[in-house]
């Protein structure tokens, strides 16, 4: 029998979109009395000397008499970078990797930066084997041991996983008024790993409304 080996098709990148100006979200600026709501953009610029740089721009008037407004640079760094520019502006949370990736963003994954900071195995390992090489974002983090006590969490597992199967990054979901004082459920990745794993976490803070309208699945509908 002859055996004909066929070769490999490779992987090709997505093409680069037209578009390279990207709404990220607001923040307030300004004195604590009187701030004002600040609108931030994600631009992607041209490539110089082999390495893209990305900014975070706004618009606004340069003074109160002009008539029209101008778009200002706020920020700009080199695309390994791109990431902790997000952090830096509280914007982190408001994009996913995913999502970069389809404006146009081919950096690696700084597994240092704050922005995905990671707890070490030893630590998930004594917390419970369902947070093993889970990158945690730094606006959630894991249970407590005690916490996974009962049957509360394993009961809640099966409808939670089954809600957010095939969702996005950062998709979650809650049980009975939990949130947001009590866990949620939601979609994770883990190191060296494409597919995202929904995992029980507490938030370090309320999320943004933007944020929550975005990513919140109703386990009902």
């Amino acid at each position: 029998m002859t055996i004909i080996k066929f070769p490999t098709k490779e992987k090709r990148e997505k093409p680069l979109p037209k578009q390279r100006v990207f709404y990220l979200g607001y923040r307030y600026v300004g004195p604590m009395l009187c701030q004002d709501v600040q609108n931030l953009y994600l631009k992607r610029k041209g490539v110089n000397k082999g390495v893209r740089c990305w900014s975070i721009i706004t618009y606004g008037k340069y003074d109160e008499s002009d008539s029209k407004e101008y778009s200002i640079e706020l920020e700009v760094c080199q695309e390994n970078d791109l990431p902790i520019m997000l952090d830096e502006f509280e914007m982190g949370s408001e994009v996913t990797f995913e999502e970069l990736r389809d404006m146009g963003w081919r950096g690696q994954i700084d597994n240092s930066a704050s922005l995905i900071k990671l707890y070490s195995a030893s630590v998930i390992s004594l917390i419970h084997k369902c947070y093993n090489n889970v990158i945690f974002p730094d606006f959630v983090k894991p249970l407590e041991t005690g916490q996974f006590n009962g049957t509360d969490i394993m009961m809640e597992s099966w409808s939670a996983k089954g809600t957010l199967k095939g969702k996005n990054c950062y998709a979650f979901t809650h049980f009975r008024n939990r949130y947001p004082l009590g866990h949620v459920w939601m979609n994770l990745r883990r190191i060296n790993e494409e597919e995202f794993y929904a995992v029980p976490v507490k938030p370090t803070n309320k999320f943004k409304e933007s944020f929550y309208q975005k990513n919140f699945i109703d386990r009902m509908k």
